[in-house]
């Protein structure tokens, strides 16, 4: 990452100089990118992103030199698997990224992931339901230069997805907090109980199929049960889901007794 810092700063900043017939440095150029190579100098001295990155980078794959697309298409594929894959459930298990850096991990590999499917082309990939659990953490437009920019990749896998044989399956306590743009490509919707009136205004308008009427039952559903509605049913359902086995340690705290 160091180095991609420094051939940010010569890419942008070389130009050339007419009057010697050569290429110079032009200090004016490189303020333009200073803030961009302080940021990423300070990604790889935090010890929480080294956790999850080798920032110090790893050997090309092909053995001779670094290729962008070998080595995304490689990253694509034992991540997210290809025709030739053998595994049907991969399990990506982000719990030790901070919140503060989700977005920029996880953001990044799903632009990787996008280009790559558009690369491809379609029918040239296999169907794939990708699943984001608690996406209120980082699936969400944020407006600053570190996860400005990533949250776009949700956004245009969510429009444009589908036709390269992508489907997201979207998991949140707080639709508020989600991007309006990808909750609008949301077709069916599964919404258990919900009090926050941000969270039941963002819902209907969201969802196409949510009127005030049904959006004002789920502050009120009990446990277990949510309001099925979308394109998968004719009108909207109430549901009770099963119960887990093992149930999972989620149970409010018992306060009907003294500790003595």
């Amino acid at each position: 990452m160091s180095a991609l810092a420094s051939l940010v700063a010569d890419s942008h900043s070389i130009s050339p100089d007419r009057s010697a017939n050569t290429f110079k440095r032009d200090a004016f150029s490189y303020g333009n990118v200073s803030p961009l190579i302080t940021r990423v100098h300070r990604l790889v001295d935090d010890e929480m992103l080294r956790t999850v990155v080798d920032v110090a980078g790893g050997q090309p794959i092909n053995g001779n030199a670094l290729d962008m697309q070998v080595e995304s298409e490689k990253l694509v594929e034992n991540i997210f698997g290809s025709a030739n894959t053998q595994w049907r459930v991969h399990v990506v298990n982000l719990k030790q990224v901070p919140q503060d850096l989700m977005p920029l991990i996880l953001g990044s590999v799903l632009e990787l992931y996008s280009q790559v499917l558009f690369r491809r082309g379609q029918g040239n990939s296999p169907s794939t339901l990708l699943v984001l659990e608690e996406a209120h953490h980082y699936l969400r437009s944020v407006p600053d230069g570190d996860s400005g920019s990533t949250s776009l990749a949700y956004e245009r896998l969510a429009k444009e997805g589908r036709k390269f044989g992508l489907s997201l399956w979207l998991s949140t306590q707080r639709p508020s907090e989600v991007s309006p743009t990808v909750l609008s490509q949301c077709n069916t919707w599964v919404s258990f109980r919900l009090t926050s009136e941000q969270d039941l205004r963002m819902i209907a308008s969201a969802c196409e199929w949510a009127d005030k009427r049904e959006v004002s039952r789920i502050a009120g559903l009990p446990r277990q049960h949510a309001l099925l509605m979308g394109g998968a049913v004719a009108l909207p359902t109430c549901i009770k889901a099963m119960t887990a086995d093992p149930t999972p340690k989620s149970e409010d705290g018992k306060f009907d007794g003294w500790i003595e």
